[in-house]
């Protein structure tokens, strides 16, 4: 689930799978496959990134309940910055020490 923001400042939660698509009309409007539509305070790119990360996320799960371990997908490193003093990650399916 990602987080939205209404324009009327009312909090709610969207499946990601249940976006048919996403417009930018000045506001943002996030339309679900059973029709209905919210018009959000969120950004596009925001809401964008949001969608990204969750689906990045499931991808890890997923991998990791079949391989052991997975390193995070590039899609989910959109704020990591080169540098950053972590060490480097793993190769999919190493197991960490």
């Amino acid at each position: 689930m990602i987080a939205v923001t209404c324009r009327n400042g009312e909090h709610f939660s969207v499946d990601p799978d249940h976006i048919e698509r996403i417009e930018r009309h000045g506001d943002t409007v996030v339309h679900l496959v059973d029709g209905t539509h919210y018009v959000v305070e969120t950004e596009f790119e925001e809401v964008l990134r949001s969608i990204a990360a969750h689906r990045a996320g499931a991808l890890v799960a997923r991998s990791r309940l079949t391989n052991g371990y997975a390193a995070m997908p590039a899609a989910a490193r959109l704020a990591r910055r080169h540098g950053s003093g972590r060490a480097p990650e793993p190769e999919l399916g190493a197991v960490p020490n």
